[in-house]
């Protein structure tokens, strides 16, 4: 089986190879297309490997547009570790390799990274429009600094169907309806988040906020809201605690039926309290530094059947201790009430005998 580089070099040699590799269309996992005045790449994934190909800015140039992946022949420079280098190709000769390496390969993502910090505004919006008429998983944007009147006009343009990352900053006052309604969502800075605008969350697959203002209570609030929630809300959140906050495990805990085993790994488990219309009810909770990673499983599915017996079992027994100590404590309370009773009358009471029949 050729790798994705080596279907790119032959491609490279002849159109004629190209036409007919275009035929074959190999699988890839993925194709992440980086676009930047300085960083251009694009990335390949056939698994976990993803060999590169890197676009390295030179004086130049006059050429021709970009048509066939033949034309990059004169551009290849060198391969280090199964990465190729090309000399720079503009933003606009990017779309038409984009378009070329979607006839090469059929891939179940294509992701794209805008490089905010290396594109004039102007660039960064026909870019964010020229992306909007493809097909794509991923939409990146990395650098630099976002107004709300830019972050609002990208909510509003990007589909709720697909993944949105923001590895840029954000204002503190940013809010949008919309920005927590993605298929998955990852935004570096979410200072601009309170605990309860997470509460919204609804049927995404990964969250992540990497610089945020939440502390152990913040999640625990969080955790008892998914529990008794009705309805499933994500796959996975990942949530950095705040600068200087440390993991509070009991703090985070609080009010929650959890399991642990005994391996000391911080790893726990967590019914939901409330079944509702939801698939996903076992929580899977982990520690690591000052992150929190929960993620909710679907025990008929996924090989979590067994804790969620156990949880179950665990919730029952709760429940009953919870109806015993109410009927104890109304026992007390009428024993104490026949106490008084019982008083008055014999204070009340000096002539007379009482009898009870049976």
């Amino acid at each position: 089986m050729m790798t994705p580089n080596e279907i790119v070099k032959l491609s490279m040699s002849d159109f004629k190879i190209e036409l007919l590799l275009r035929n074959r269309k190999y699988k890839l996992r993925a194709i992440h297309l980086q676009l930047g005045n300085i960083t251009s790449r694009i990335d390949m994934n056939t698994t976990n490997d993803c060999p590169v190909v890197m676009f390295q800015k030179i004086d130049n140039n006059k050429r021709k547009p970009i048509t066939q992946l033949v034309q990059l022949r004169d551009r290849f420079q060198k391969e280090i570790d199964e990465d190729l280098c090309l000399t720079y190709v503009s933003l606009d000769e990017m779309f038409s390799i984009y378009s070329n390496l979607n006839q090469l390969f059929s891939s179940r993502e294509i992701n794209w990274i805008l490089r905010f910090d290396e594109l004039k505004l102007e660039e960064f919006l026909e870019y964010v429009d020229r992306i909007l008429t493809t097909e794509f998983y991923r939409f990146k944007v990395v650098g630099g600094s976002m107004s709300n009147d830019l972050l609002r006009g990208l909510m509003e343009k990007v589909p709720e169907k697909a993944t949105i990352v923001i590895e840029s900053d954000i204002p503190s006052d940013y809010s949008h309806a919309k920005a927590l309604k993605f298929r998955s969502f990852k935004y570096r800075e979410a200072r601009w988040l309170k605990i309860e605008d997470l509460f919204c969350i609804r049927k995404s697959y990964i969250v992540k906020l990497d610089i945020t203002n939440f502390d152990s209570s913040d999640v625990n609030r969080f955790l008892n809201y998914w529990s008794d929630c009705d309805k499933d809300m994500m796959k996975e959140i990942i949530i950095t605690l705040k600068e200087g906050a440390q993991i509070n495990q009991q703090e985070i805990l609080k009010n929650l039926i959890v399991i642990s085993d005994n391996d000391g790994d911080f790893q726990f488990f967590i019914k939901a309290r409330n079944m509702g219309h939801r698939q996903f009810v076992v929580g899977d909770l982990k520690f690591r530094e000052r992150k929190v990673i929960f993620t909710v499983r679907d025990p008929f599915r996924e090989n979590f059947l067994y804790e969620y017996l156990v949880l179950k079992l665990v919730h029952q027994i709760r429940d009953c201790e919870e109806i015993v100590k109410s009927r104890s404590s109304e026992a007390r309370d009428f024993q104490l009430e026949l106490e008084e009773l019982e008083r008055k009358l014999a204070v009340l009471n000096r002539d007379y005998v009482v009898f009870s029949y049976h």
